[in-house]
């Protein structure tokens, strides 16, 4: 007798809500398995051969099964181990200075120093300072050989004059070989106040804004 012929209604496998006939656990077949030995016909009893190569498809899928639970456990431990490891690089953030990704450059008076983070393959780069209305305020070529570099902004504008005080725009723009772009930005400091943890991931409280451990560019030696 073959399990496929098991008609009766209230062994039939489950079915999806949209009708179809879900997948068979180990369970299932095993209840198959057994109501076929139960309803077997005595006069043409099940074979031997076909009893054990059953029972083999009975193993395998338990195996599976099995190996699957196996692998979803290793993996939402790792989940666990790795969000564990970023809660607690963020908490030893707490009270230091990183640098962040800017826009803008705040001018109060005196010297300003506005840092910068050039791609790897960058020949030729420059920060632009802009006003609120986008014109250029002043230009600095900068130095190229050193990945991450600051330049002293003195509040002066490219004819000397000296600018309001406020908050300016900067833009950094970078080139390779062959004038191609390469990534570049203008940096900013700002010490870590606090921490909130998300469900998915942690948030730093730095410079007046919320952040995240993607958005930190760095972590500045020195700092307490």
């Amino acid at each position: 007798m073959n399990i496929s012929s098991i008609t009766n209604p209230q062994n039939k496998p489950s079915q999806t809500g949209d009708g179809s006939r879900a997948q068979l656990g180990k369970d299932d077949f095993l209840q198959l398995l057994t109501m076929q030995l139960r309803y077997q016909d005595p006069l043409n009893p099940l074979e031997n051969t076909e009893f054990i190569a059953q029972m083999a498809q009975f193993t395998s899928l338990e195996q599976l099964q099995n190996i699957n639970q196996t692998l979803t456990t290793s993996q939402n431990k790792e989940g666990n181990l790795q969000t564990a490891f970023a809660n607690n690089l963020v908490t030893s953030l707490v009270g230091k200075d990183v640098e962040i990704a800017t826009n803008q450059v705040a001018f109060y008076g005196g010297d300003t120093e506005v840092n910068f983070g050039l791609g790897t393959g960058t020949r030729q780069a420059t920060m632009s300072i802009l006003d609120a209305r986008g014109q250029l305020v002043r230009e600095f070529e900068l130095d190229v050989t050193q990945a991450h570099g600051s330049v002293e902004w003195d509040g002066r504008s490219e004819d000397g004059r000296q600018v309001p005080e406020g908050a300016y725009r900067v833009v950094v723009t970078a080139e390779g070989i062959g004038g191609a772009p390469v990534a570049a930005e203008a940096l900013e400091r700002v010490r870590v106040e606090a921490i909130r943890y998300g469900e998915d991931e942690s948030y730093l409280w730095a410079g007046g804004r919320e952040l995240t451990l993607s958005d930190v560019r760095g972590v500045l030696a020195g700092s307490n």
